[in-house]
């Protein structure tokens, strides 16, 4: 599904994240993503996420970011959304399992949604997966994100039943939808 450019998605730049460079932009950016998922969790499913994890938001990104970032930096990638100089959301793919990747962090703040820079974001995502070689990408949403949930159908994802590898806790599960696409070969 090529990505359909117009004005609004034009100056739209993928930042790959450097920790040396981007660390505090990246923090910052997990922490308001997570917040608003658990402000949207204690809405939707009357539960305190972050009770569950016993942290912060702000601890559990501090303590798990470079993690991520290590498991990211040889079969995967974590860009920045960046327009006009804005950083205006977040998107990686990493490496679970061999020829399979997640898609993880995948946000774009609200002031910007609805423009088309999720759905350029998601196409840059798997554009990268099958450079990686993946052959399934994997990825989990919260059961309130319907919107995210029908960005990801309309690119192929489908729902599975929940995969080894997420960092979603059991306690959480019930309330999250796992999905999955399975990529087309490109070395053909």
């Amino acid at each position: 599904m090529p990505i359909e450019f117009d004005v609004m998605t034009e100056n739209l730049q993928f930042v790959p994240v450097d920790l040396r460079i981007h660390r505090a932009q990246v923090i910052d950016l997990n922490v308001e993503y997570m917040e608003w998922v658990a402000k949207e969790g204690r809405e939707h499913f009357k539960i305190d996420i972050f009770a569950v994890v016993k942290t912060s938001p702000r601890e559990y990104i501090t303590s798990t970011i470079d993690k991520l970032l290590s498991d990211i930096s040889s079969r995967g990638i974590y860009y920045l959304v960046e327009l006009e100089g804005a950083i205006i959301g977040m998107g990686a793919l990493h490496q679970i399992r061999e020829k399979t990747g997640e898609i993880k962090r995948m946000y774009i703040r609200p002031a910007y949604q609805g423009k088309g820079y999720g759905k350029a974001l998601l196409q840059k995502l798997l554009q990268k997966a099958k450079e990686f070689g993946y052959h399934s990408i994997y990825l989990d949403s919260a059961r309130f994100m319907t919107t995210a949930q029908h960005l990801y159908r309309s690119f192929g994802f489908i729902e599975r039943n929940e995969y080894p590898e997420t960092e979603i806790p059991p306690q959480l599960r019930a309330q999250w939808i796992f999905m999955e696409k399975t990529l087309e070969d490109t070395t053909k």
